[in-house]
């Protein structure tokens, strides 16, 4: 059941990762396309770059973010189904591997 939730969690953050990467190329483009309204050629030009870099930047921080929650939800269910362990163990952890009061 845990590994559903995480899938579910999981495309959600893909998700919203999309729509924020699709953001920031229509964002890079309207950026790009002010760029030429300066009527500098020069100033176009550093405009047009800046707007890429400021693109790139949204586009990594948006990804970072779905890695972040990612990483988040597999935590989450690690400690859940830590707990489901200790649970069905009468609340300890399992004996070692060939213990007999080693």
């Amino acid at each position: 059941m845990e590994s559903g939730k995480e899938a579910a969690a999981n495309a959600g953050a893909s998700a919203r990762a999309g729509m924020e990467k699709t953001r920031a190329a229509v964002q890079g483009k309207v950026d790009k396309a002010a760029a030429y309204t300066t009527g500098h050629r020069e100033a176009a030009v550093v405009n047009k770059e800046a707007a890429e870099v400021k693109k790139q930047q949204r586009i990594r921080a948006a990804e970072e973010e779905k890695q972040r929650a990612m990483r988040d939800h597999a935590a989450a269910k690690e400690r859940a189904s830590g707990e489901e362990t200790e649970d069905r163990n009468g609340g300890h952890s399992p004996a070692p591997a060939g213990g007999h009061g080693e």
